[in-house]
């Protein structure tokens, strides 16, 4: 199979998803699924618009050897700079051609068996971080789950299997406490201080990624409560 049969493959699975030929978030500003979906719609679009203006710079006068991509976080080397994101309620989202444990079954090993990693989603359903973590649990603890930024004992409990999962690192996209169905979740879920941050950190012996950082502040805060990495 070659780039284009896989690419005209997918579009068959995508469902709501336009398959747009770019995936700067034009097309689907302000829907789901849409990279751009929250305020005005227009974050994925500025972001693809300045990645445009980043150019990496060949050095033509080097010593003559095989390009080494890898990378080494958290005690581990990978074949690549670079993983698969964490995507959660995949059937609502895009089409019924996979459901959350369905997909993370399907991309946990082939991420771990390309060299690299996925970060997987979490969700209303307590079979999805279940599947998750067990999927990871499978690869050796090459994955890093994602958990949303819900009440503490929800947290504990998702941790529970996250540490059973040997995961190599854990994630929590608090950027996500916008979210409307975790704003009316019984208890409240949503946002965190830095000391409850730290809390949090705290439960886990493996390094902590904060998700959703979006300033220099946000990142400052991250550092503050113990943070090991931010995605921003």
């Amino acid at each position: 199979m070659d780039y284009k049969e896989l690419v005209e493959n997918a579009r068959k699975c995508l469902g709501k998803c336009h398959g747009c030929p770019i995936c700067n978030g034009v097309a689907c500003r302000n829907t789901i699924p849409g990279p751009g979906a929250k305020g005005v719609g227009d974050t994925a679009i500025r972001n693809y618009q300045a990645w445009q203006d980043v150019r990496v710079v060949m050095d033509t006068l080097c010593e003559k050897k095989e390009t080494d991509t890898r990378l080494s976080l958290f005690g581990h080397t990978f074949s690549y700079p670079f993983f698969a994101g964490p995507v959660g309620a995949v059937a609502m989202h895009y089409s019924d051609k996979y459901n959350d444990v369905t997909y993370n079954a399907q991309l946990v090993p082939g991420c771990a068996e390309a060299g690299i990693l996925a970060f997987t989603g979490d969700g209303m359903d307590a079979e999805v971080m279940r599947g998750a973590t067990d999927a990871i649990k499978d690869c050796q603890g090459v994955g890093i789950p994602t958990v949303k930024p819900w009440n503490l004992q929800m947290i504990k409990e998702k941790m529970d299997l996250v540490k059973a999962s040997g995961a190599l690192a854990i994630a929590m996209d608090v950027d996500a406490a916008g979210l409307p169905f975790l704003k009316k979740f019984v208890p409240p879920a949503g946002s965190k201080s830095v000391e409850e941050m730290k809390e949090i950190i705290a439960l886990m012996d493996v390094p902590f990624i904060v998700k959703g950082i979006m300033s220099v502040k946000g990142a400052v805060k991250a550092a503050q409560a113990g943070a090991a990495a931010i995605v921003v």
